[in-house]
């Protein structure tokens, strides 16, 4: 295992064992606390002007210092977020932490991103991604069993401490840290993309559009599918955790088959495949009822679990493959402007959405619109295999 790849790991195996001690549980911790889905609505939101306004800082500094002092400033916006959580729970603090949430995931995604690209090749790319969802999985799992029961039995406070803890020694660690790693170097001797660039860009693989889509789901994935959990597993953390752990054993040994022969299988369709399972787990999501037997419910669950990890790792192969064969970090940077400004967007029209009533029961009605919706996803699948 070269450099590189020491520095991706030892980066992911740390934040996401951090991730799933709390930030994966914020839209359940905001809803038991008493927020209301519109208001949670507001920190997506906020998440993503946080995200963007950070990423045009992120893109001038990201030169001029060291990839471990990126690294370690990671860990210290972690550790700022964390720590806004014993604010006063009032629209004050949903602003500081809706920010300060999307300055901490522009600092993770990109260096994770950024790390990922220097280490793939067309040809090996799905496996390398495989291999690299599992190994965030395992960790992240294992930090979300620690989560839910520590916040189940001592709450927030015991979280925080441990949580700080290991950002603080992390963030020390890679800023003492001797490394020759660095970026890429059509990162670092390229100039920071302008925001005229950004909005003017289009490319033959529609990617502007796909990106967009891609803002929309990746909050209802990452906080309205959680909350949804949350309540059939009658709002406990502990079983919240639990199950996500029992989802991601089901269809481990089916993913690691899947993973090892996505780079040999037609690329578009398996790609068009994945996009039909896509859609399929959010009209499942919309008929899922706490009214369905124990054996039914996880029937379901592993299904859309299945389906939705399947396309994640067709997608993410073909939004790297691309962006390897193409202008490489800036199609990543236009990626997250995109993807972030629309977070933004989408969350408003999901404040006005549940300002009407802000019933959990809304949910369905939004999970089966998303079907059809994510059907916008094939129009990423039009261009050949792209060449090394």
């Amino acid at each position: 295992m070269g450099s590189l790849t020491r520095s991706l790991y030892s980066f992911l195996g740390l934040h996401s064992f951090l991730i799933g001690m709390f930030p994966f549980y914020i839209p359940v911790y905001l809803y038991t606390i008493g927020f209301s889905l519109s208001q949670i609505c507001c920190f997506i939101g906020l998440t993503g002007i946080g995200f963007v306004i950070s990423l045009y800082v992120w893109d001038r500094i990201c030169r001029k210092i060291s990839l471990n002092n990126l690294i370690a400033l990671s860990f210290l916006s972690e550790f700022i977020f964390l720590t806004l959580f014993f604010m006063n729970k009032d629209m004050t603090f949903i602003v500081a932490a809706g920010f300060f949430n999307g300055v901490f995931n522009c600092n993770f995604w990109m260096i994770q991103r950024l790390l990922f690209l220097d280490t793939i090749n067309p040809e090996n790319s799905g496996k390398k991604f495989g291999n690299f969802q599992i190994f965030v999985l395992i960790v992240l799992k294992i930090g979300i069993l620690i989560g839910g029961a520590l916040l189940e039995k001592s709450g927030y406070f015991s979280v925080y401490m441990l949580s700080v803890s290991i950002a603080l020694m992390a963030g020390i660690f890679f800023l003492l840290k001797k490394s020759d790693v660095l970026l890429n170097k059509r990162v670092l001797f390229s100039n920071p993309i302008g925001l005229k660039a950004v909005v003017g860009y289009k490319d033959r693989f529609h990617s502007v559009p796909v990106f967009v889509i891609d803002g929309a789901f990746l909050y209802l994935e990452s906080y309205f599918w959680v909350i949804s959990l949350f309540i059939i597993v009658r709002q406990s953390y502990w079983n919240l955790g639990l199950l996500v752990i029992l989802l991601m054993v089901i269809f481990g040994v089916i993913f690691v088959i899947i993973k090892n022969s996505i780079d040999r299988l037609p690329l578009n369709k398996m790609y068009t495949a994945a996009v039909f399972l896509y859609s399929l787990s959010w009209v499942l999501r919309g008929v899922l009822s706490e009214e369905l037997s124990n054996f039914s419910l996880l029937l379901l669950l592993a299904l859309i679990t299945f389906c939705t990890s399947i396309f994640r790792l067709a997608f993410n192969k073909r939004f790297f493959d691309i962006a390897k064969s193409s202008t490489a970090h800036e199609y990543i940077f236009v990626k997250s402007y995109f993807s972030q400004f629309f977070l933004a967007g989408f969350s408003f029209f999901g404040f006005l959405f549940f300002a009407a009533g802000d019933s959990v029961g809304q949910l369905s009605i939004i999970y089966l619109v998303s079907a059809i919706i994510s059907m916008g996803y094939l129009i990423y699948s039009k261009a050949e295999r792209v060449k090394k």
